[in-house]
């Protein structure tokens, strides 16, 4: 049996020597199929081991051909190794990377010929092996010119096939074994007579020689520049040193191009018959290159266990080069913006071994090292390294760029490859990982080159390609896409003075000394914008919501002395807000798309992580903020960089920048630029034809909006400029054209329902927009129709179009001629509080001053609602913009419809259509309905001005507001004389049931007090009501007099004096000390003087029996005291 199975493999062996293997070998050796055969017989058998004399059964020959067909994952062979020996040393590769497995293994015989491409039909200085099926790209660790044309037997290699049909990648563990005995001839290409040093060929370079000149030169390899492909013509630069003196030679042979990968740094070479001649590209310098008689070799003392000084074999740490490359590296540089000053090094040239750990971008040319190091090689054109810096593989770097702390979004330390440095396999990877390759040049190295970026930028361009990857693409932005929208979030972050503007001389950078480089100088941490996720930035604003909350600082200043009921009435709304570059230490930019929300009824910032609720104002040409928000934005893909963050963002679009423009907004910057160019009489760029898309479309003006509710949606009216028209194309929002308005116009009314209430936060009143029905010529479907009641009586109302959820809306900008709009102004808090003939539904605008949660209707436990519960009804306390002292209650239901965002004490409104009411005690309020809508107009006042104390109230006589000569101010200020304390009460109240209660055990620590003054400023006399926290004031008491007389009224319970004639006196114990006490502070001098304060106009109620009146008394004004203002 066992004879059978050898004679079958020697059978199968001699068949594939004489399909695959014979045809390759040269006629004139005179080699049979049956010597061939033989041969590569003895040499399996010795390279199976030295006492092996069979033919290793379990190995079956192998074609290139058919490799590349059938073996479609990567796999390992090894003729001399044993099982016990791949599995010791794959458990060895799995527990330096446990991420990883080791390759499997495959008892594969591979036998070919070593050609270097252009047997294949390439010239790329790439090894090949070959036989008469086809050839394989490989890469050897060490290599020799001898072996060119040569049958070898393969003993161990790795196979990495790729995702492209027929490609894959071979590496070569063990050099290969010579299977014909052909003389290997020494050919000088020159007589060894004229080998010279490298120390006279540069004397040689310096000298006024005739080029064409042909010398030998022998020298150790100082640098191997990677191969370049400039105008078609295909090269690569060696530099030989000896004893201070350098030379360098360019090959230029497509024959000798195979070279490349025969030498390395600190290799010693001779090369014959090299030619002098002048580079153009570098003023003329002479250098040597290559002729056709040119050959290379190396030179017999052994090279292999030869290292470079300077080769760090340990490990990079930060602090191990931080001092020594510090104090004579910084560069002075221009500032970024203003004072941001971007701080330059130099880097330093180093040679470095180690071990690549993870593939960090392929296609951009990033690795990394040693789990700490990272490596550049972006800087190099595109090499096909197939599978070999793969995880795992250890390599060798030789004048390469050491730089520390060049991006805050990539390692530490960084080792960066230009034209002149040099990478070297040492030892393969026998691990399998995902292989990525490319051969040419991916998007961001063509960036690079164009923009001729320094390490830091396209360190941080890739960063920024990666984040647009993983939360954009393929949703908004495709995948060919992303890199054009990281170069625009490049331009917007680098101002144009940082950017190098000198082209590159790749000669100078290869040859020149001292070296200078792309990557010679560098930013440190610079640019350190970082891109946060929409999910990312969610999460930092809820934790910094939650860890800023403090429950005593939403506590009025009169919390100490109200009950239970009370207090949870009083209780402040929470507000806290962050600006975004607050958010983090570095500079923070969000990226997005605009997107409009049928669920909320909101403007939306969304990438594929998360959505954010946005509320954005626009700035009017006037300098104006407004809701006006063109609905050209939705679509677009933005960078924010100025916003305010809370649970949602506040955000003024003209801050923003545009990265990827929707069609209709490209429209829009079109007649932007369009318009400057008139103003500058320049021409203008022809307009891109329009996608062929029948549609028709509607012209209208909207002249009011109603709330939105989440059952019902929401109602516009607009008045039509014109018929409906027909279009060849999508006109979205370009210009108007005559057929589309005539001065016949008709109202109608727009009903939003389901999907389309997506477009309630960019419609407005008064602006003019385009409905478009995509997909149609049907002029019909746009006309408005009468709504039928029951009976088939149709009603007294405007004819009414329900939108659909397919159509679209576009704004026009443009002015139109002959469209005046019918939106009335909105009035002011004044008009609407004192007009005599304001309409029972008001609109107007002003500020919130302040916002408080009502109660439920039952008024038993007061319910704070979160931002999506329902039952929210709040209190907006709104204040005349102009008037400060002007101030209207407007009661809004939030329960009806979507959360309004931006209803907080500072913003500016607009309230639309509510109702306007007069309450018992003659006080004008507002009161919210189903059509009622609270828009946010401005946060100038919230943002920008959050730290300027608002307007004071106005200051009054007492005389004007008595007489009625001048409107009466709800809140205002007044000076005036202290005449007399009508009544002072001070008592201990339960917190809980309110009873009044002597010493006992409560939690109670302050009384409820108040005290009913007379004030006269010399023009009428008030009676003014001081609560609790103002009593203090008034009294003139410290601290400590305070608490005394807390503790004092603590033993009674209660106390209660009054004037009576020209004394104060008390109903139960007038001689009572506290009593006294009381009497002769409220007559002393220190509470009758001169005082300051803001008071708050009120009616006296008089109760009788269970009836309650309201009254004026004409003698004196009753007024409540808001705060004393100490002198």
């Amino acid at each position: 049996g066992c004879f059978g199975c050898y004679y079958f493999k020697s059978y199968r062996l001699f068949e594939a020597v004489q399909q695959q293997l014979h045809p390759l070998i040269d006629a004139s050796l005179g080699l049979s199929v049956s010597r061939l055969a033989l041969a590569v017989l003895s040499k399996v058998q010795t390279a199976v081991g030295p006492d092996s004399t069979d033919l290793p059964v379990s190995y079956r020959f192998v074609s290139v051909s058919e490799l590349i067909r059938n073996q479609r994952t990567a796999c390992c062979s090894s003729l001399s190794w044993s099982s016990a020996h791949y599995r010791e040393q794959a458990r060895g590769a799995e527990l330096k990377l446990p991420a990883y497995k080791a390759l499997p293994r495959d008892n594969l015989l591979l036998i070919g010929c070593l050609c270097d491409g252009r047997a294949a039909g390439t010239n790329d200085g790439v090894w090949r092996v070959r036989d008469t099926g086809g050839s394989l790209a490989c890469a050897m660790l060490k290599s020799s010119c001898l072996w060119l044309g040569r049958l070898m037997l393969f003993p161990s290699w790795n196979y990495i096939p790729h995702n492209a049909p027929g490609a894959g990648y071979l590496e070569l563990l063990d050099p290969p074994v010579c299977v014909t005995l052909e003389a290997m001839a020494f050919d000088p290409g020159g007589a060894l007579s004229e080998v010279m040093s490298v120390t006279r060929a540069a004397e040689l370079l310096r000298q006024r020689c005739e080029d064409q000149v042909c010398v030998c030169v022998s020298g150790q390899v100082s640098v191997v520049c990677p191969l370049l492909v400039i105008r078609g013509k295909r090269f690569f630069c060696l530099v030989l040193s000896e004893e201070g003196s350098s030379v360098p030679v360019f090959i230029t042979e497509a024959k000798h191009q195979y070279w490349r990968q025969c030498v390395c740094v600190g290799q010693s070479v001779c090369v014959s018959s090299l030619r002098v001649c002048s580079l153009q590209g570098l003023e003329g310098r002479r250098v040597l290159t290559d002729s056709c008689q040119s050959r290379l070799h190396p030179h017999l003392q052994n090279q292999e266990n030869s290292e470079d000084p300077d080769t760090h074999t340990d490990s990079l740490t930060a602090d191990t080069h931080t001092d020594t490359h510090t104090a004579d590296t910084h560069l002075r540089s221009g500032t970024a913006s203003g004072s941001n000053a971007v701080r330059m090094k130099r880097s330093t040239l180093i040679s470095f071994k180690g071990t690549v750990t993870k593939i960090l971008n392929a296609e951009a040319g990033l690795y990394e090292i040693d789990g700490q190091v990272g490596l550049c090689l972006a800087y190099q054109p595109a090499q096909n390294w197939g599978g070999g810096l793969r995880p795992g593989a250890e390599i060798q770097l030789h004048n390469v760029h050491f730089m520390y702390r060049a991006s805050p979004f990539a390692p530490r330390v960084v080792l960066c490859a230009c034209l002149r440095s040099s990478l070297q396999i040492t030892a393969f990877s026998c691990l399998s990982s995902k292989v990525e390759v490319s051969g040419t040049h991916g998007p961001l190295q063509c960036l690079l080159l164009e923009k001729n970026l320094g390490a830091s930028q396209y360190l941080w361009l890739c960063y920024c390609q990666n984040a647009v990857t993983e939360r954009l693409c393929p949703r908004w932005v495709r995948a060919e896409r992303v890199c054009v929208v990281a170069e625009r979030l490049l331009d917007f972050v680098c101002d144009a003075e940082q950017k190098t503007e000198n082209k590159r001389n790749i000669y100078r950078e290869m040859i020149q000394e001292p070296h200078q480089c792309p990557v010679t100088t560098f930013c440190v941490w610079w640019p350190s914008a970082a891109l946060w996720s929409l999910r990312q930035l969610s999460d930092w604003m809820r934790c910094e919501a939650w860890a800023s909350l403090s429950l005593a600082s939403l506590l009025p200043a009169s919390a100490a002395h109200m009950t239970a009921l009370e207090l949870n009435a009083a209780l402040s709304w929470s507000v806290h807000k962050v600006p975004l570059t607050d958010a983090a230490t570095e500079p923070l930019l969000l990226l997005g798309v605009l997107e409009l929300d049928s669920t909320h009824a909101m403007l939306q910032l969304r990438d594929q992580t998360h959505a954010l609720d946005c509320l954005c104002v626009s700035a009017h040409q006037s300098g104006d903020r407004n809701a006006h928000i063109n609905t050209a934005w939705q679509g677009v893909c933005v960078c924010v960089c100025v916003c305010v963050c809370r649970v949602y963002l506040q955000l003024c679009v003209d801050d923003l920048t545009i990265i990827s423009p929707s069609a209709a907004m490209s429209r829009c910057l079109m007649e932007d630029r369009q318009t400057d160019r008139e103003s500058a009489k320049r021409p203008s760029a022809p307009e891109r034809p329009l996608t062929p898309a029948a549609c028709v479309s509607l012209l209208l003006r909207l002249e009011s909006k109603q709330g939105v509710t989440l059952q019902n949606g929401f109602i516009c009216r607009a008045v039509c400029l014109g018929d409906a028209q027909r279009w060849s194309h999508d006109p979205k929002n370009h210009r108007t054209q005559e057929r589309e308005r005539h001065r016949d116009t008709q109202k109608i009314e727009l009903h939003f329902m389901g999907l389309c209430v997506r477009w309630f936060p960019v419609l407005h009143p008064g602006c003019v927009y385009r409905l478009i029905a995509r997909n149609t010529e049907d002029v019909s479907v746009l006309k408005a129709k009468g709504v039928s009641a029951r009976g088939g009586v149709t009603q007294l109302s405007s004819p009414a179009l329900l939108l659909q959820p397919q159509w679209r809306i576009h704004t026009i900008t443009e002015e139109l001629p002959d469209t005046q709009s019918g939106v009335p102004a909105l009035m002011s808090v004044s008009a609407v509080l004192h007009s005599s003939s304001a309409p029972e539904i008001v609109s107007f605008c002003g500020i919130i001053t302040q916002r408080i949660t009502l109660q439920e209707d039952n008024g038993t436990k007061p319910k704070i609602q979160s931002l999506t519960a329902q039952d929210l009804r709040v209190r907006l306390t709104v204040q005349d913009v102009d008037c400060p002292g002007h101030v209207i209650d407007v009661y809004v239901d939030l329960s009806c419809g979507p959360y309004t965002l931006g209803l907080i004490a500072g913003a500016a409104v607009s309230v639309h259509h509510v109702q306007r009411k007069v309450s018992k005690a003659c006080n004008v309020y507002c009161r919210s309905l189903p059509i009622s809508c609270v828009s946010v107009t401005d946060l100038t006042s919230v943002c920008s001005r959050s730290g300027v104390a608002p307007s004071p109230p106005p200051m009054m006589l007492l005389g004007e507001w008595a007489s009625g000569r001048a409107q009466r101010c709800v809140l205002a200020q007044v000076k005036g004389h202290v005449v007399c304390v009508l009544s002072l009460r001070l008592q201990w109240t339960c917190s809980l049931c309110g009873s009044i209660f002597r010493q006992a055990s409560c939690g109670r620590t302050h009384p409820p007090c108040d005290s009913t003054m007379c004030d006269s400023d010399g023009s009428a006399d008030a009676h003014i009501w001081f609560s609790s926290d103002t009593v203090c004031d008034l009294l003139k008491l410290n601290a400590g007099q305070w608490d005394g007389l807390q503790r004092h009224v603590k033993v009674k319970g209660h106390v209660k004096v009054y004037t009576r004639g020209h004394n104060m006196t008390c109903d139960e114990d007038p001689n009572d000390a506290l009593v006294q006490y009381l009497s002769c502070l409220c007559s002393s001098t220190s509470v009758c003087r001169q005082i300051h304060l803001t008071w708050k106009s009120q009616l006296r109620k008089v109760h009788r029996g269970q009836t309650e009146f309201i009254c004026k008394f004409t003698p004196a004004l009753q007024l409540q005291c808001q705060h004393i203002h100490t002198r």
